[in-house]
């Protein structure tokens, strides 16, 4: 089980930190990054449609979930993650990597809070403490920081607060105790078509004015059609291996677990931007960056204890999840 997990951090890793500067670098040369979003959803959707059908000709049909109850539980999940996605790739054009990644860090307090809302977590004054922790690192890593953008920020924490429902939600689904929805191919599958639905108004409402015949054809100055629909779809490829890779961690340890892979991807990213991009580091952001990982550390620590412990309370609504496999 350990080797099974150490090989799928091996796979998230590559695969998040290529998609955050592969991303940061294609919506410098392309300025519509809400459209280019929305159409990884599509590369997505059709990839694990294509997978699912590709085992369904040569095995058992795959499972279908009702609409009541992909409106109950999905549409949650898939509407936070299209803000969260379309949210973070547009902070990328007035933020740097480094600031990006650091403020996005603070979602761990919103899963903090929606794991009490949800009663996945008790309060305990540990919470509290690691959650002071990373707020005071978030701020004295953007304090005074001639690369602080006030919008690029903004963006940035309503992602981290779409990022707590996300994966809050998705772990009562995932790790329910019938397990009906537990493959991260089947849960790429139907979370997809909803977040179509909150992309779409984002693109008309911030990017409707600019979404013109040399806007959406021209590549740095060139008419490029063919350059843009391979970079789109290699974009799309690579955040569908990359969201894979998510769920496969998620299914086979807890979110704790990945908050903690995901804190040791951060600082592999900032130590990437600031050799690539030449993204600045004070001594005041460095203290903040301590001070957010030993929050994030102290409250892994704190979420893996309490999981070890016998008794572990249950939440019973993972058992409210319906599956009919005869329902299209």
């Amino acid at each position: 089980m350990v080797l099974k997990i150490i090989l799928i951090a091996l796979l998230y890793y590559p695969l998040s930190i290529g998609l955050t500067f592969y991303q940061k670098w294609f919506i410098k040369n392309y300025k519509l990054p809400l459209f280019v979003v929305c159409w990884h959803y599509i590369v997505k959707y059709f990839a694990a449609i294509l997978i699912r059908f590709l085992y369904e000709t040569f095995h058992k049909k795959r499972i279908r979930l009702h609409f009541k109850e992909q409106l109950r539980w999905l549409a949650p999940i898939g509407i936070c993650a299209s803000l969260d996605i379309g949210l973070s790739n547009w902070a990328l054009e007035y933020v740097t990597v480094s600031l990006y990644t650091m403020a996005k860090s603070s979602s761990i307090l919103f899963i903090v809070a929606f794991s009490l809302l949800l009663r996945l977590e008790r309060w305990r004054p540990a919470l509290g403490l690691e959650a002071a922790l990373i707020a005071i690192g978030l701020f004295l890593f953007t304090w005074h920081s001639s690369q602080l953008d006030l919008t690029g920020l903004l963006l940035v924490e309503l992602a981290a607060s779409c990022t707590g429902v996300r994966w809050t939600v998705s772990q009562l689904v995932m790790q329910r105790e019938e397990q009906a929805l537990n493959h991260p191919l089947d849960m790429v599958a139907h979370v997809q078509p909803w977040m179509l639905i909150p992309i779409v108004p984002l693109i008309i409402t911030f990017e409707g004015s600019e979404l013109s015949y040399e806007n959406i054809l021209y590549f740095n100055g060139q008419y490029a059609p063919v350059q843009i629909a391979v970079l789109v779809a290699c974009g799309g490829l690579l955040a569908f291996c990359m969201e894979m890779s998510e769920y496969l961690l998620l299914v086979n340890t807890s979110g704790i677990t990945l908050n903690i892979f995901g804190i040791l991807k951060e600082v592999a990213t900032l130590l990437l931007a600031h050799l690539l991009n030449n993204d600045r580091l004070s001594s005041v952001n460095i203290a903040g960056l301590v001070l957010c990982l030993l929050g994030m550390a102290l409250h892994g620590m704190s979420r893996k204890r309490q999981r070890s412990r016998p008794g572990s309370p249950k939440d019973d609504s993972r058992k409210l999840l319906l599956v009919d496999d005869t329902d299209g």
